[in-house]
């Protein structure tokens, strides 16, 4: 929308100075005519000379209504082009205030997400450093990061339900009884049993 704007701009910008261009050239043509008029007001006795100001008239003339219908339409379309800007202008206006809007929003929601997870960080590292072995913590910390997010596996009867391999029977034995941390020998994610 910034571009388009610019681009508008720099449009009405250029129309402008071809219409000032276009004023300036037929200021200057008319100029002229009066000069020929008054050489031609002075040369009545000369026939031929003044057929051929009167020549040089009638085409400056024509220059300068071509010119005046060049500079008008240039003149409607600086005029649209200024309507374009203006709407061009207000819808920017409008998308930056949203976009304003939407960034104090995003950054609130990120503060309070920062403070959430701060928050549930030292409830997680509170609950895992008095009731977990180190090893086991340094274990779960390893794979949390290797796994993408995911270190832990469901064990449904002898099939690891991250990798979907089945386990050797003494891997869900130990895994029933829950005694010690067993991992899936495919995915090495540790696995658990639901009660």
């Amino acid at each position: 929308m910034i571009a388009r704007r610019d681009a508008s701009h720099a449009q009405h910008l250029e129309l402008r100075v071809k219409i000032k261009e276009i004023e300036d050239s037929t200021t200057m043509q008319r100029q002229r005519v009066r000069k020929v008029e008054h050489e031609a007001s002075n040369s009545r006795s000369d026939m031929a000379l003044l057929a051929a100001y009167q020549h040089q008239i009638r085409t400056l003339k024509r220059g300068i209504s071509g010119a005046e219908e060049e500079g008008l339409a240039l003149l409607e379309r600086a005029d649209g082009a200024q309507a374009d800007l203006e709407r061009l202008k207000s819808e920017v206006d409008a998308a930056e205030q949203g976009f304003a809007e939407l960034s104090r929003n995003v950054e609130t929601e990120m503060a309070t997400a920062a403070a959430r997870l701060e928050t549930l960080e030292a409830q997680r590292r509170k609950r895992m450093s008095s009731e977990i072995p180190p090893e086991g913590l340094q274990l779960y910390e390893r794979l949390l990061s290797a796994r993408e997010g995911v270190a832990l596996a469901e064990l449904d009867g002898r099939i690891c339900q991250a990798c979907f391999m089945e386990v050797p029977t003494n891997l869900y034995v130990r895994v029933a009884r829950g005694t010690q941390l067993t991992q899936c020998p495919s995915c090495d994610r540790i696995l658990f049993q639901r009660g």
